[in-house]
């Protein structure tokens, strides 16, 4: 369960970020503010490098206690972080967690995150031995819809007050990916 890197090619390393990638982290953040922003309320132009670096101390925590597992995309030419691809709400009694991903902007629409998502889902399949991961992706993100059909997610429907978004419930698309599914 200490795996720190999950996928690797020419082009692109989809590891664990440190404390000291904290500014590449940010950075890739506050390039991303109008997008990701749109969706999650923790990408705001407030967030800091020591926001940056508390997250990655804490998933670091989080990895060693298998609670919740976030790696980066790196792209190996530049070394600019593009990218987190997470596993987190770990249940392990049965066997499930939620996959959530973002690509910072100027890197969207290469298949990313659908590399990412991909790459977390055969890690928890076969090192976490999860037998099943949610992505949840709030009503009118496309984007993220479209990549978790393109890794070959099933769409479950549209929960109702499946999310909260800025203290709102909101509706959101559910899919499952089971390791069939790959």
């Amino acid at each position: 369960m200490m795996t720190r890197q999950i996928y690797q090619d020419d082009d692109i390393e989809i590891r664990v970020a440190t404390e000291l990638e904290a500014v590449l982290h940010v950075a890739a953040i506050q390039d991303s503010v109008n997008e990701i922003g749109a969706w999650e309320t923790w990408c705001t132009e407030n967030y800091t490098a020591d926001d940056s670096r508390k997250y990655l101390a804490d998933s670091e925590l989080k990895r060693h206690r298998g609670a919740e597992f976030n790696f980066c995309l790196f792209e190996r030419a530049s070394g600019n972080l593009i990218g987190s691809v997470s596993l987190n709400r770990i249940v392990h009694e049965y066997k499930f967690a939620n996959l959530g991903y973002w690509i910072r902007t100027g890197y969207t629409g290469r298949g990313l995150a659908t590399l990412a998502v991909r790459a977390a889902a055969r890690f928890a399949f076969t090192e976490l031995e999860l037998t099943r991961l949610e992505i949840v992706a709030m009503e009118g993100n496309a984007r993220s819809r479209r990549v978790a059909e393109k890794a070959g997610a099933t769409s479950e429907g549209l929960h109702r007050n499946r999310l909260y978004y800025h203290g709102q419930p909101r509706d959101a698309w559910v899919y499952s990916l089971i390791p069939g599914d790959l």
